[in-house]
């Protein structure tokens, strides 16, 4: 870091200070911008990914492979948002309606990434209790088994986004490997 003569540098707490936090609606101009996102997502996820598995692997070209963004711009229940922190990009929630359970929701937890600078600063916290809010119902988040970070911060923002009410149902092993949080998110005030 380069700090200017006569400045000393931020100190911790103002490194993990973040003023406002949002989960913006995405343009369909911007699905280049979640493109690039998905790659570092997918990047950091490749850490938990078992040796021998397809996942965590990168095509000839080097690239994650992620299947096409389209439907969330076409497809009724699809919600492409970028997190924006202090209005910088700071990652995205891809928002849709299919069940790990095969039960009625309103909304589920496709896919969510924060860059790395912003995790302690808690920007995936408020864009998560913010996106919650914004859309009120049935939610499913489904976990990945092999990702118990994931699976901690989850369990945590899903208590404060519905305290007592959430539940925690083992995936069958097959439609889906690892836990998924469901609860009932009300209308926000």
């Amino acid at each position: 870091m380069t700090v200017a003569a006569g400045s000393s540098p931020p100190t911790a707490r103002a490194r993990r200070e973040v003023a406002s936090v949002a989960a913006v609606e995405a343009p369909a101009a911007q699905r280049p911008v979640l493109e690039r996102l998905l790659q570092l997502y997918l990047h950091d996820f490749s850490e938990f990914a078992p040796i021998g598995s397809p996942h965590g692997e990168v095509d000839a070209e080097g690239r994650f492979f992620y299947p096409p963004l389209d439907g969330y711009w076409r497809e009724s229940g699809h919600i492409p948002l970028l997190i924006r922190a202090d209005d910088r990009i700071a990652g995205f929630v891809l928002v849709h309606q299919w069940s790990a359970l095969r039960l009625p929701l309103d909304h589920g937890v496709a896919e969510f990434f924060v860059l790395r600078k912003y995790r302690r600063a808690h920007v995936g916290r408020r864009a998560a209790l913010a996106v919650f809010r914004r859309y009120p119902g049935r939610w499913e988040v489904p976990v990945a088994w092999y990702n118990p970070p994931a699976l901690a911060f989850w369990r945590k923002v899903t208590a404060e986004a519905a305290p007592g009410k959430v539940e925690e149902i083992a995936g069958d092993g097959k439609r889906w490997a690892g836990p998924v949080l469901c609860f009932t998110k009300g209308t926000a005030a």
